[in-house]
């Protein structure tokens, strides 16, 4: 994921977990000029299963084995005091592997904290409208998108083919 990507540039052994290595640098560079918030603790197993047994740990305690499946209680009530305060949310993707009960704190702790915003909140990717269901707080969240990885790239600024069509319509 992107938050172990930032972990790993912080220097810190990400172990056995997803993240971009070619993207590390990039990280570092942006770490250097702006303000993210990057996990200090994360729960971690030895391995990818429902039943794995979650281990709360710092950021420094990382082992070999491990790998980093959700965040720890610390860094998603960071996370939750930030976006309590932010007037617009882009939410894409949940902060830990929910659908596994020992690894769904964090994403419960960050999606709540969405919906008990004031700010106006966007969500959007299949994964994050799975929270947002499991969670039952879709009538909390401003605006629900349903086009995955277009939604992005539309707010990414990029043409997408079908709009690029409607809008050459709208001129005729």
């Amino acid at each position: 994921g992107i938050a172990n990507t930032f972990v790993a540039a912080q220097g810190h052994n990400v172990g056995k977990s997803l993240y971009e290595a070619d993207l590390v640098d990039e990280a570092k560079r942006l770490l250097s000029t702006c303000d993210i918030p990057v996990p200090t603790d994360v729960r971690v197993a030895t391995e990818f299963s429902e039943t794995a047994t979650a281990t709360l740990k710092s950021v420094n305690d990382i082992k070999d084995d491990e790998q980093i499946l959700d965040l720890g209680d610390v860094s998603a009530q960071k996370l939750a005091d930030i976006l309590k305060n932010a007037k617009t949310i882009l939410w894409n993707g949940p902060v830990g592997v929910f659908e596994f009960p020992n690894f769904r704190k964090g994403t419960e702790i960050v999606a709540n904290a969405i919906a008990d915003s004031e700010g106006f909140s966007i969500a959007g990717g299949g994964d994050t409208l799975a929270a947002i269901d499991l969670f039952g707080i879709a009538d909390k969240i401003s605006y629900i998108s349903t086009g995955g990885g277009a939604f992005l790239e539309f707010v990414e600024g990029k043409v997408l083919p079908a709009v690029a069509m409607l809008e050459e319509r709208a001129k005729q």
